[in-house]
């Protein structure tokens, strides 16, 4: 059995994964437009004679946060974390298995703590309500909680997968080696 064909996933999860990745990336493709039109627009309107519109920063922020969590799950299954894949070259595939699912443990460790911490937010500032817009708190911090669950969720499947089939090995090109 080949590398590849021990760590894929069972069919019937890649249909849901292709979806969940599908939404996810379409949250984070329309925060990105987003915030370049926006951030644009307040750079238009400062030389134009026009009444400066405030919640293009307040959006614009926003959408960062939004941005910047819903892609971390995606970046889990892509294998487009931060990662040190130095250790990836040991001789030994068991050290390799143990280090890559190590840090999705840790990774999902983290993820759960700032599941915790979303909650909390969620929770507590309902109170509050954004400065120009003024829409509460809690709802800006719903998409947070769904990008770090992805993640949450994504860094486990992975670290199990990796756990039971063995390490996820980069492929290299015999060109991009240095001799």
């Amino acid at each position: 059995m080949s590398d590849t064909q021990r760590t894929e996933r069972p069919r019937g999860w890649r249909a849901v994964v292709r979806i969940l990745t599908g939404i996810e990336l379409a949250i984070a493709g329309t925060c990105l437009v987003v915030i370049l039109a926006l951030v644009f627009f307040q750079a238009v309107q400062r030389y134009l004679p026009i009444e400066q519109v405030a919640w293009t920063g307040e959006i614009s922020r926003f959408c960062l946060v939004w941005l910047t969590f819903s892609a971390a799950g995606v970046l889990i299954t892509t294998r487009g974390h931060i990662a040190l894949e130095l250790l990836d070259g040991l001789p030994s595939p068991m050290a390799v298995r143990i280090v890559q699912t190590a840090a999705l443990v840790i990774v999902a460790a983290v993820a759960a703590l700032l599941v915790v911490e979303a909650i909390e937010l969620i929770d507590s500032q309902g109170i509050l309500k954004s400065s120009v817009l003024r829409i509460p708190m809690s709802w800006v911090y719903v998409p947070v909680l769904v990008g770090v669950c992805s993640t949450l969720l994504r860094s486990l499947a992975l670290a199990a997968l990796i756990a039971v089939r063995g390490p996820i090995l980069t492929e290299v090109d015999d060109d991009e080696v240095i001799a």
